[in-house]
């Protein structure tokens, strides 16, 4: 089992949903979200993770956020870039790195703030091995690309809640746990309701 935090954005556009089960493997185990920690161990302790989250989310305030470009990962997935707000959420993301998870941290492996599109591999992506070489699926990928872009697609959002959540060992289920709301340097966490 695993935990990730991550933020939700509100997105209401439908063909931008169609799209994300058209081409994204896991958008049924996670709808569209910005990942600010990828799944760690469990074994790190859940008490110990969220009273780790609590104290740096404390001192933060929601910011602004802008979505708007489409970049292509080394290892083939197509993801909606930040435009601004890009070092926020970068800043963020290596505060929750600090202390308890920074043996977590993968410094192999570039951190781009994003929201999943796609994945353009020809073979299945493995989360145990994330730096495995896949070949590239460029048609698959060329015809996506052209698709997204004739969507116009733009975003802002403003990141005000994350959500720490568990995933199953094999990456097939996922459950809320509990939101951690940003209200002016406030920090009020919810229990989801299981």
């Amino acid at each position: 089992m695993y935990y990730a935090l991550v933020y939700y954005p509100h997105i209401k556009h439908k063909g931008f949903q169609s799209f994300r089960h058209k081409y994204e493997p896991y958008s049924e185990l996670l709808p569209e979200h910005v990942p600010f920690i990828y799944p760690v161990p469990d074994s790190i302790g859940r008490e110990k993770l969220e009273k780790h989250i609590k104290k740096v989310l404390s001192s933060w305030k929601p910011f602004d956020v802008h979505f708007c470009t489409l970049e292509k990962t080394w290892d083939h997935w197509l993801y909606l870039g930040v435009k601004e707000g890009y070092h926020s959420v970068v800043k963020l993301h290596d505060k929750l790195y600090e202390g308890i998870l920074s043996p977590y941290l993968r410094k192999d492996l570039p951190f781009n703030p994003h929201i999943g599109l796609g994945l353009f591999s020809k073979e299945a992506y493995d989360f145990n091995n994330p730096t495995a070489q896949l070949s590239l699926d460029e048609k698959k990928y060329n015809r996506a690309r052209k698709e997204f872009e004739e969507m116009n697609f733009d975003l802002w959002c403003t990141v005000n809640k994350l959500s720490l959540v568990k995933i199953n060992s094999d990456f097939t289920e996922c459950v809320n746990l509990t939101y951690y709301k940003m209200v002016g340097g406030r920090l009020y966490g919810r229990k989801q309701p299981q």
